[in-house]
C-alpha cells in the first residue's frame, strides 16, 4: 500500500505562490480600473500595439502644437495690444501738431509733449512676452530701442549732426531764426529724412532684426507671427515725435516752423497708416493660427478616440475584479495563517 505524504511547507508555499500571483493580477487591475487603459499593451494588442504606438506619438505632437499656438497667440495679441496704444499716442499728437499750425504758439508744450510720447513709444515698442521682445523681430533677447534722451545715445547725436552738418551751425545757434522755409523743408525731405530710412534706423536707433519670427502652427504650415521695430511705421512715428522734439521750440521763424508742423502732420499721418498695416498683418497670423488650432483640436479628438477604441478597458468589468482579486487574496493571507499554526500533532489529531 502506497502511502501519502502530509507537509504544511507544501502546502504554505503552494497558498503563497496562489497569492503571488494574485498580487500580480491584482496590480493590473488596479491600474486598468485607474487609468481605463489596458495594462500591457503588447500582450493586449499583439500586433496592433505598433499602431497604437503610432497614434499615440501623433497625438502627442499634434498636442504640443496646440499649446504652443496658444502661446503664440497670447504674444500676438500683447503685440497687438502695444500696436494699438502707439496709434493712439499717434493720434493724439496729430492732434496736437495740427493746432499749432499757422502759428509759432505753443512750440514749448508741443516739445514737451514730443518727449514724453517718445518715451512712451520706446517702452511700447520695447515690450516682452515671457521673457522675449516682441517687436525684435528674431532677436527676441535684444531690447529694440534704447532712450533717446539718454546721454550718448547714438540716435540724438546723429540727428543733431546731420542739423549742424546741413545748415553749418546747430539748433541752439541764434542764426536759426534766418532760415527759410525752402531750406528747411529740403533739410527735412533729404537729410533728416535720411537718418530714418533703414540703413541709419539699423545703425542708430534699432537693435532689432528685419527677419520676422516663424512659427509651426501645423504639421505642414509656417506663419510669420511677429513684428520687427525696423518698420515703416515704427520708423515714421519715431521721425515725427523728433522732428518737433528737435525743432519745435529752436526759435525759428514762422514759415520755417510751418514746414516743421507740415511735415510732421504728413509723418504722422503715414506712420498711424504703417502701423495699422502691421495689425492687419498679425491680425491676418492671429487668424490663421486659431484656424490651425481649430483643425488640431478636431484631428487630435479623432485620434484619442481611436487610441481609445485599441487600449480602452470596461471600468467595471476592471473593477469587479480588482474585488475579486482582494477576496481571494483576503482568503489566501487567512488560510495561510491557519497553516502556519498546524504543526504534526495538530495533524495527527
Amino acid at each position: 500500500m502506497k502511502t501519502q505524504s502530509v507537509s504544511s511547507y507544501v502546502l504554505a508555499n503552494s497558498t503563497r505562490n496562489i497569492l503571488a500571483r494574485a498580487q500580480a493580477d491584482l496590480v493590473k487591475a488596479q491600474t486598468e480600473a485607474t487609468t481605463g487603459f489596458v495594462y500591457d499593451k503588447g500582450l493586449s494588442l499583439g500586433s496592433r500595439t505598433g499602431q497604437s504606438v503610432s497614434l499615440r506619438k501623433e497625438h502627442d505632437r499634434l498636442t504640443v502644437l496646440t499649446d504652443t499656438n496658444a502661446t503664440i497667440s497670447e504674444r500676438m495679441t500683447t503685440s497687438q495690444d502695444a500696436l494699438s496704444n502707439l496709434i493712439k499716442g499717434s493720434q493724439d499728437f496729430l492732434a496736437m501738431v495740427t493746432a499749432m499750425k499757422g502759428g509759432a504758439a505753443g512750440g514749448a508744450v508741443a516739445v514737451d509733449k514730443a518727449k514724453v510720447l517718445m518715451q512712451t513709444a520706446t517702452d511700447l515698442v520695447n515690450t516682452s512676452f515671457n521673457g522675449e521682445y516682441v517687436f525684435a523681430g528674431v532677436n527676441t533677447d535684444v531690447k529694440p530701442l534704447g532712450d533717446y534722451d539718454a546721454a550718448g545715445n547714438t540716435a540724438r547725436a546723429a540727428v543733431l549732426q546731420s542739423f549742424q552738418d546741413y545748415f553749418g551751425f546747430p539748433t541752439t545757434d541764434p542764426q536759426v531764426a534766418s532760415i527759410s522755409a525752402a531750406d528747411m523743408k529740403n533739410y527735412l525731405d533729404t537729410s533728416f529724412s535720411l537718418e530714418f530710412d533703414a540703413t541709419s534706423w539699423s545703425a542708430n536707433w534699432s537693435s532689432a532684426s528685419d527677419t520676422l519670427v516663424k512659427s509651426r502652427i501645423a504639421p505642414s504650415e509656417l506663419a510669420e507671427t511677429s513684428a520687427s521695430a525696423n518698420g515703416a511705421g515704427f520708423r515714421k512715428m519715431a521721425m515725427s515725435y523728433t522732428m518737433i522734439a528737435e525743432l519745435g521750440d529752436i526759435g525759428l521763424g514762422k514759415s520755417a516752423l510751418d514746414e516743421v508742423v507740415g511735415k510732421a502732420m504728413q509723418t504722422t499721418t503715414d506712420a498711424i497708416s504703417a502701423l495699422a498695416d502691421t495689425q492687419s498683418f498679425l491680425g491676418n497670423a492671429q487668424a490663421r493660427t486659431k484656424d490651425a488650432s481649430d483643425r488640431l483640436t478636431v484631428q487630435i479628438k479623432v485620434l484619442n478616440s481611436s487610441v481609445l477604441d485599441l487600449e480602452a478597458v470596461d471600468p467595471y468589468e476592471a473593477a469587479t475584479r480588482v474585488n475579486a482579486l482582494t477576496t481571494q487574496i483576503e482568503a489566501s493571507y487567512a488560510l495561510t495563517v491557519k497553516l502556519q499554526s498546524l504543526s504534526l500533532l495538530n495533524y495527527l489529531k
